[in-house]
């Protein structure tokens, strides 16, 4: 048994689905079944049940995600520990979802970088539910997110960098675009949605709600956050997402809506003790917010 196949295996029972997994992991879909197959010979159970229209974890498969989760994090752990072979570079990942994320990094890890010169830093760029597995296996050492008050388990440290309204976005010519606030109740129309699994789930219920009033007609469906953005650019319909700080405004109106509370927008972490960048990457980032660099 070996790391690749269990992060084969958890990529899968994630996606339910082998393709997905399969860009997930950024290898090809044949090499994820080699690798889950190969893993339920070492086992001698099924993990999966496979049809040609869907793929579900078996009992035994449920079963085995603990555990496939336990030692990949015990794995990771102790890779970082050792300090990556015992180089000099000092290590930093970074989840991040979407491009509004990643447009916060380059100031801030520029100045990072001024300060730790030996700093190697690395962005993870992937869905929501699976980014909080990676922290949680400590893959990664800090990811931006939306504070989530009803998760029965703690997704980690929340250091809160601003709150965020959650806006109307459409393109210049829509009949929305000359308003300077929308109440949720007016919101009516052609809609442009995301997958749900790369969604904060707080911004998904509310394009539930608003969309429930649509004729199916009038949505949109659509893979990424960028993907959503390029439609609503189109013209195609309006979208709800957060009012990220330094949000690209280019060819887009951001409308604050109102009878939806702000969104609590920031940073997930284990803990900064013993770990004197993390500290200072967050204290940097707080800076740069305060300061006004990512307003617009």
């Amino acid at each position: 048994m070996n790391t690749v196949q269990l992060e084969c295996f958890l990529a899968v029972a994630e996606y339910l689905n082998f393709s997905k997994a399969a860009d997930f992991l950024k290898i090809t879909q044949p090499a994820v079944s080699h690798q889950i197959t190969s893993l339920e010979d070492e086992l001698g159970a099924r993990l999966f049940a496979r049809t040609s229209k869907n793929v579900s974890l078996t009992e035994a498969g449920l079963m085995f995600m603990e555990d496939a989760s336990s030692i990949l994090k015990i794995a990771f752990g102790a890779k970082n520990r050792l300090g990556m072979g015992g180089s000099d570079f000092l290590f930093l990942t970074v989840g991040c979802h979407n491009q509004s994320e990643l447009d916060l990094l380059p100031p801030v890890i520029h100045r990072l970088a001024g300060r730790f010169p030996a700093l190697h830093p690395s962005v993870k760029l992937i869905p929501f539910k699976s980014m909080a597995n990676l922290l949680e296996e400590e893959r990664i050492h800090v990811m931006f997110g939306f504070q989530q008050d009803d998760q029965k388990k703690p997704i980690g440290i929340f250091h809160e960098l601003a709150r965020t309204p959650l806006a109307c976005v459409c393109s210049t010519g829509h009949p929305y675009a000359g308003r300077t606030c929308l109440n949720v109740d007016e919101l009516k129309g052609p809609m442009v949605l995301g997958e749900p699994h790369r969604l904060p789930p707080s911004v998904l219920q509310s394009q539930i709600r608003v969309s429930s009033s649509c004729h199916p007609s009038e949505l949109f469906f659509v893979d990424t956050y960028e993907s959503i953005l390029a439609l609503v650019r189109a013209g195609l319909g309006y979208s709800l997402l957060p009012f990220y700080p330094g949000s690209d405004k280019k060819g887009l109106c951001y409308i604050p809506v109102t009878g939806i509370p702000p969104l609590a927008f920031g940073l997930y972490h284990k803990g900064v003790r013993g770990n004197t960048m993390l500290k200072e990457f967050i204290r940097l980032l707080d800076e740069e917010i305060a300061a006004g660099e990512f307003r617009t």
